[in-house]
């Protein structure tokens, strides 16, 4: 194939739960092969394939290189490709490179901690990372190279379940690997998530726990699964109840308060006080959610400010704030602590 060929790819094939991490070439159905002419790229899209694969397949290094040039092909890593999809969500480039780590990892690592996370769909808040995290059962520490991070277990302790075929730790082994090793904010955020959307109970959690008896970080993972809460309806609260736990002077709030007037007028957040201050975390969730059903932007901040109007007509002090103040706890501790003086709570 010479320069400027262009490459065009054949649907995908449905994959089942319990295909193999790497599909093989898909064969071109009829219409490919009346409708044209044209080389095609043999592969699913999203699902990575290697160099060898690719020349199996009859593809040559320049075919592959012209296919990268034209955008039919994305080089996820050297020695790895695969076709683009329409709209990469985070979990589908997670689930790509999980493919891709596990069939260098060693036999028998599965999908773990932080990318473990993205893959059932928690929210990872202050725990980024760019590489794939494994774990497997081995006798000593585990290793980082360039693009994965092994983590060691005792055989006992590891399970796992299947998403798309990869297998993964379930969400319970998963929160406490995470509140283990990125610390006590992450863990509350995927923590409050999952029992939300019910995806673990407090008691599995407890077990989970147990099992992790003196590994490190078990302290901050049992720290982790007493203060979580369902009632926590976004990451952006779940961050806000770990900020206000550490400044001094603040008490704890209560959360979803539901404020009357005969009718329901309104439930915020947070409040204190027996509902003397409301307290509401502004993530742009909050203004884009209903924008994105087709109400105008304006009319939405209009409804939000018309409901705050409605609940301070009740004698209630308001306090907002937003993503960047939680960045800055000092200047977010004396913000409350004048919205709790200006309630008489303090």
């Amino acid at each position: 194939m010479g320069r400027g060929t262009a490459f065009h790819t054949p649907r995908a094939a449905p994959q089942t739960r319990g295909a193999q991490l790497l599909s093989g070439p898909v064969r071109a159905d009829a219409s490919d092969s009346v409708n044209c002419m044209k080389p095609m790229i043999p592969f699913p899209q999203g699902v990575p394939f290697t160099t060898a694969q690719a020349r199996r397949a009859g593809l040559s290094d320049r075919a592959l290189a012209d296919a990268v040039g034209q955008g039919a092909l994305i080089r996820s890593r050297r020695g790895w490709f695969h076709v683009p999809t329409p709209a990469d969500s985070r979990a589908a480039a997670a689930a790509r490179q999980s493919r891709i780590a596990l069939c260098e990892g060693p036999a028998g690592a599965v999908v773990s901690h932080h990318t473990a996370a993205v893959l059932h769909g928690l929210p990872l808040v202050r725990a980024r990372t760019s590489q794939v995290h494994l774990t497997a059962d081995r006798p000593n520490g585990g290793r980082t190279t360039g693009h994965a991070r092994l983590h060691s277990t005792p055989r006992d302790t590891l399970s796992a379940v299947e998403i798309d075929g990869i297998p993964v730790t379930g969400v319970a082994r998963t929160l406490v690997d995470v509140s283990r090793t990125a610390g006590f904010e992450a863990g509350v955020c995927a923590t409050d998530f999952a029992l939300r959307k019910q995806l673990v109970t407090p008691q599995d959690l407890a077990r989970e726990v147990d099992q992790h008896s003196g590994r490190t970080g078990v302290a901050i993972a049992r720290d982790v699964a007493g203060f979580a809460d369902p009632d926590s309806e976004s990451a952006g609260e779940s961050l806000s109840r770990c900020v206000m736990r550490s400044l001094p002077g603040i008490p704890a709030p209560r959360l979803q308060h539901r404020y009357f007037d005969g009718v329901l007028v309104a439930r915020t957040d947070f409040s204190w006080g027996d509902g003397a201050l409301a307290g509401e975390f502004d993530g742009r969730v909050k203004y884009t959610r209903d924008a994105a059903y087709g109400d105008d932007p304006s009319d939405v901040v209009w409804r939000e400010k018309q409901r705050e109007d409605r609940i301070r007509d009740l004698g209630v002090v308001v306090v907002r704030w937003i993503w960047a103040d939680l960045h800055q706890p000092e200047q977010f501790r004396r913000y409350l602590l004048a919205g709790l003086r200006r309630a008489g709570i303090r």
